[in-house]
């Protein structure tokens, strides 16, 4: 994980440290996160037991990998503190078709939002998207920056197998968790979990799939 990621093409100037080697069904696509370990509403939520964030493997992934939480950490505070002129943001090469926006922690304010809105407006060739539980810190940077056509938001329910009503008409997708049980005894078609996400991409381009199920870790 760098500021000289191989996805980018300004990497002097870049301030933002990039994913660029993620694993799994995630393996492909560069990430641009902050930390949930730092962010004041992550920490509230793991510690509520009826909370989703209860089960969060993201915790976990950045207490074992310490580069990856410092550079983590580094993103919140880099992009919550400032608007960040376009060219020190992430200029991605054209090969760079996908970007995800958090994988590893959420929104912590107005500012970060708007950097991030920033970044998929100066690569209107990638396709963004950002997961987050918490929409009403977006709807104020969309009033400023407004929404580019872009970048996918997906809400991300806060409770298990309890889909979260869309926020507001940003909202192009619903992603919840489901536990095992919950599947098999309501018959739940998970449609997503152990895929190849830069395969499948629903979560960046299908806007007509409004809702992804993905079955407890």
């Amino acid at each position: 994980m760098s500021t000289k990621s191989k996805y980018i093409t300004n990497k002097s100037e870049n301030a933002i440290h990039i994913s660029d080697s993620m694993s799994g069904n995630v393996a492909g696509i560069p990430s641009i996160s902050t930390s949930c370990l730092t962010n004041p509403r992550c920490i509230a939520r793991m510690k509520n037991g009826e909370s989703v964030c209860a089960h969060c493997f993201a915790a976990a992934t950045q207490k074992r990998y310490s580069a990856l939480r410092a550079n983590n950490i580094e993103n919140g505070v880099t992009l919550s503190t400032q608007i960040i002129p376009d060219e020190a943001l992430p200029h991605f090469n054209r090969a760079t078709a996908l970007v995800r926006f958090e994988s590893f922690g959420d929104l912590i304010n107005v500012t970060h939002a708007r950097n991030y809105i920033r970044i998929a407006k100066i690569n209107q060739h990638v396709r963004f998207a950002l997961w987050t539980k918490n929409p009403d810190i977006l709807a104020e940077a969309i009033a400023i920056e407004g929404k580019p056509e872009n970048l996918m938001v997906i809400q991300s329910s806060l409770r298990l197998d309890t889909p979260e009503n869309p926020y507001a008409d940003f909202i192009d997708k619903v992603f919840t968790v489901y536990r095992p049980a919950t599947i098999d005894a309501e018959n739940i078609d998970i449609n997503c979990g152990a895929r190849d996400c830069a395969g499948c991409a629903e979560c960046y381009l299908d806007k007509a799939v409004r809702e992804i199920r993905e079955r407890l870790k």
